[in-house]
């Protein structure tokens, strides 16, 4: 199949994509576009996002503490601990989200949530960071976890205007940039306590991290850092062919080739934001090739969903928003809106709990249920839901 036919196939996808949209939401006696109760292209995703947080508050909130459960197993006999970090990063981002929306009725819980993990955060060899669980224990600590907080809480201090959000911010950035040395050129490690290999996951969300500080602070140093980190990732872990990200380099030179949603979804979004910042073309171009790819690569034309795991796709179809505030473009609210709508209707189990895989019917109630893929729901529909609030305004 040639390029320009493929091409034309995809826009008349969207098209169709973006009418059957509207034709629902007429039908439902709603208008397409944000509405006044939260909906966002006719779909309720903010009362999809207020369901998800409920469910997680009912089955993975720990009694007598703001902390929540790794997971939630039928087997009562498992063992019940806090959350990992990544886990725990993503529900503060999804609070953070959902008091964007709905300040009066999640700030307090997002406040509360994000006091709580100081419980995770230890000084080792001179640093504070955040461990991957909490202490007293051996130091275990991951940079792409720590980066994921830094994204969190910059929304928690927007949300709150509280500076010691912002503070953590950037103290928690200081660990994650301490993770930089010049083996292969630069770049950031994986985990402090083993330091094997350079991940996309750390240096994708860092680049993005640094340009969130620098627009909140002004500091040009974290600019410099964003443009530092961007070029190395670019030049060590971008896949030439198709703009993709492939997934860590060794230390030795061999790359890990696999390629996931999130590792393309943090530099897509890192062009779009360096486009904001600076309005250079060359990053809003850079920016619409690796979507394009991306949308080929995982959006499963088949029932819309996204053909990997939750925890990933979520940041995927963000950047895809991302990408549209600088360059509007029904595919791209369209790609998330038809993931958002089987994500809801086929992925989540009768008890309003969530599968992993972002493309997979969810026929039978779940036997586990983890912080991580629950809270990646709710982070995207509270991500749409705060869209379609702006546009609104």
């Amino acid at each position: 199949m040639n390029d320009s036919l493929l091409m034309m196939i995809r826009a008349l996808d969207t098209a169709l994509r973006v009418g059957l949209i509207a034709v629902v939401s007429v039908a439902c006696g709603g208008n397409v576009g944000p509405e006044a109760d939260g909906s966002a292209g006719g779909l309720p995703v903010r009362d999809w996002g207020v369901e998800a947080l409920e469910t997680i508050e009912r089955d993975l909130h720990l009694p007598e503490s703001p902390l929540y459960a790794e997971a939630w197993h039928a087997d009562s006999t498992e063992d019940v601990h806090p959350s990992f970090m990544w886990g725990a990063g993503v529900q503060l981002s999804a609070l953070a989200a959902a008091a964007a929306v709905e300040p009066e009725r999640y700030t307090p819980g997002l406040r509360s949530f994000a006091d709580a993990l100081q419980t995770y955060w230890t000084v080792h060899d001179g640093i504070g960071g955040f461990d991957v669980l909490p202490g007293p224990k051996p130091i275990d600590r991951y940079y792409d976890d720590n980066v994921w907080i830094v994204l969190a809480l910059t929304e928690t201090y927007e949300v709150t205007g509280d500076t010691k959000y912002l503070e953590q911010a950037e103290a928690t950035f200081r660990f994650v940039m301490s993770g930089e040395d010049d083996l292969l050129g630069g770049g950031l490690y994986w985990h402090e306590q083993s330091k094997e290999s350079k991940n996309t996951c750390t240096n994708a969300p860092a680049v993005v991290a640094a340009l969130r500080l620098y627009h909140l602070t002004e500091d040009a140093r974290y600019l410099d850092t964003a443009r530092r980190i961007y070029e190395w990732t670019n030049l060590r872990l971008q896949d030439p062919a198709d703009g993709l990200f492939w997934d860590n380099v060794k230390l030795n030179g061999d790359v890990d080739q696999r390629k996931y949603s999130y590792n393309t979804a943090l530099m897509l979004r890192a062009n779009a934001l360096f486009h904001a910042i600076t309005h250079e073309p060359e990053y809003l171009a850079e920016a619409r090739r690796i979507a394009e790819s991306a949308e080929a690569q995982w959006v499963d034309v088949e029932n819309g969903g996204i053909s990997d795991g939750g925890r990933f796709a979520h940041m995927l179809l963000e950047a895809f928003l991302a990408l549209d505030e600088q360059a509007p473009d029904p595919r791209w609210p369209a790609i998330a809106s038809d993931a958002l709508t089987f994500v809801h209707g086929e992925v989540r189990d009768s008890n309003g709990r969530y599968a992993s895989r972002w493309n997979r019917a969810q026929r039978e109630p779940l036997g586990e249920f983890t912080l991580l893929d629950g809270a990646s729901a709710a982070r995207a529909y509270w991500v749409m839901a705060g869209r379609a609030a702006h546009e609104e305004n």
